[in-house]
C-alpha cells in the first residue's frame, strides 16, 4: 500500500469514526430526556465532541467538503435509522425522499 493510499485509508477510518461517535452521541442525548439523566446526557456531549475530533482527523487527509458531506448525510440516514427503529419514530415517505436527495448530493459531490 502506497502512503498516499494508506493516508486515505486513516482518512476513510476516522470519518466512520466520527459518523459512529455523532450517531451514538445523539441517541444518547435523546436517551438523556433532555439532560435529566445527566449521566447518559454527559456520555452523549462526550461522543458528540469526539464526533468532531475524529472529522478533525478525517479531513487532514481528505477534501473537506466530501468528508463533511459524508459525515452529516450518512450520519442522517444511520441517525434516521435509530430513531425509526429504538425510538420507533415514523419518517413519512417525504422525509425518506429527503433522505434519498441528501445522500445522492453526497454522491454527487464524491463523484463529480
Amino acid at each position: 500500500m502506497t502512503f498516499a493510499a494508506s493516508a486515505q485509508a486513516f482518512a476513510l477510518a476516522w470519518l466512520a469514526l466520527a459518523v459512529a461517535l455523532e450517531v451514538i452521541g445523539t441517541s444518547l442525548l435523546k436517551l438523556s430526556d433532555g439532560l435529566k439523566r445527566r449521566l447518559v446526557g454527559a456520555l452523549g456531549v462526550l461522543c458528540v465532541v469526539g464526533a468532531f475530533a475524529a472529522l478533525a482527523q478525517a479531513i487532514r487527509g481528505m477534501d473537506l467538503s466530501v468528508a463533511y458531506a459524508v459525515w452529516g448525510g450518512v450520519g442522517l440516514v444511520l441517525t434516521a435509522v435509530v430513531g425509526s427503529l429504538a425510538f420507533g419514530q415514523r419518517i413519512r415517505p417525504a422525509g425518506w425522499l429527503g433522505i434519498a436527495l441528501v445522500v445522492a448530493g453526497v454522491v454527487a459531490l464524491k463523484l463529480f
